[in-house]
């Protein structure tokens, strides 16, 4: 399946139901491929106005609220996908799929396109874990998971980095570069997520192009 398919929403339909909103409501909360047992034409025609792929089917795990996204975030760092059972009875999510899918939409928010587009470094921290942008190899991103430490070290960058900040509202992060190590001094975020994603911009060489005017 697709790396960038780090979200799969496999739907288990009881009934008629909307595929329409299904699909919408995946591409909505950051997932990129759905799967189904029922109503395959439906869906394949949804897919289609949303830009959602529709995969085979496979196994899917069931996730609460309260582990979905550790799932998401440890299926990523190992190269993996999350498939998550979403049963639909008669067109309608129950209480607990509904939380879940809010759950997930909140974290997707603020971090979904590190997670869709990561792929592994070759960066190490000595905090959490470190993917790369798979089409901009010049942003890394650091998951780390509370209780945040202090500080964290990077190794393997080979120049420093023009900038380093949280991703959620773009807040700038203190660092220093010596002998190969870059130390980021870390504020508290803004959002109270358990996960939390910073991302290293690298220098790139049209940041040297003086800007003139004619």
């Amino acid at each position: 399946m697709n790396p960038d398919f780090a979200i799969v929403l496999d739907f288990k339909i009881n009934g008629n139901a909307d595929a329409d909103f299904l699909v919408k409501t995946a591409r909505n909360i950051g997932a990129r491929a759905v799967i189904t047992n029922a109503q395959k034409d439906d869906f394949k025609e949804a897919c289609s106005k949303y830009t959602i792929f529709l995969a085979d089917e496979a196994d899917g795990v069931d996730l609460n609220s309260d582990d979905v996204i550790d799932t998401i975030v440890t299926n990523r760092q190992n190269g993996k996908n999350t498939i998550i059972n979403i049963p639909v009875t008669d067109g309608k999510f129950d209480d607990t799929t509904q939380k879940l899918l809010d759950t997930i939409n909140s974290w997707m928010h603020l971090f979904g396109h590190a997670l869709n587009e990561g792929k592994s470094s070759t960066l190490e921290s000595n905090n959490g874990f470190i993917l790369e942008n798979r089409h901009a190899d010049y942003q890394k991103y650091v998951f780390v998971k509370r209780p945040l430490p202090e500080k964290i070290e990077v190794t393997g960058l080979t120049q420093e980095p023009n900038r380093v900040e949280w991703i959620d509202h773009r807040t700038d992060l203190d660092f220093t570069f010596k002998d190969g190590k870059l130390t980021i001094n870390l504020t508290e975020p803004e959002s109270d997520l358990a996960w939390q994603v910073l991302r290293i911009q690298a220098h790139r060489p049209e940041d040297d192009i003086i800007h003139t005017e004619f």
